[in-house]
């Protein structure tokens, strides 16, 4: 399984006032942070062209700074055997 990052999930207005409901609802200050993930079922490794290919295929919204993002790791994901639209073209493709 290939996992790849991609664009931040939300923009920073979206940040702050889920920080804010957290505060009002906890009483304790947070950090928060959020991006995609990108979950890619190869079956072999992927040469330098067929990387690019799915890097450039990816690579969509704000560019990200690169950085490693500390504390708690909340994975949040579509249900068992969910298909997305953009999975089921993606698989045509």
């Amino acid at each position: 399984m290939l996992i790849l990052r991609g664009a931040p999930a939300l923009s920073e207005f979206r940040l702050k006032k889920l920080q804010q409901r957290i505060v009002e609802h906890t009483g304790r200050s947070v950090t928060l942070y959020a991006e995609y993930l990108h979950f890619a079922d190869i079956e072999q490794t992927l040469d330098e062209a067929q990387r690019t290919v799915l890097d450039r295929i990816l690579r969509y919204g704000p560019h990200l700074p690169e950085h490693a993002p500390e504390g708690a790791l909340i994975l949040v994901v579509p249900r068992p055997g969910t298909i997305s639209p953009w999975s089921s073209k993606a698989s045509d493709i």
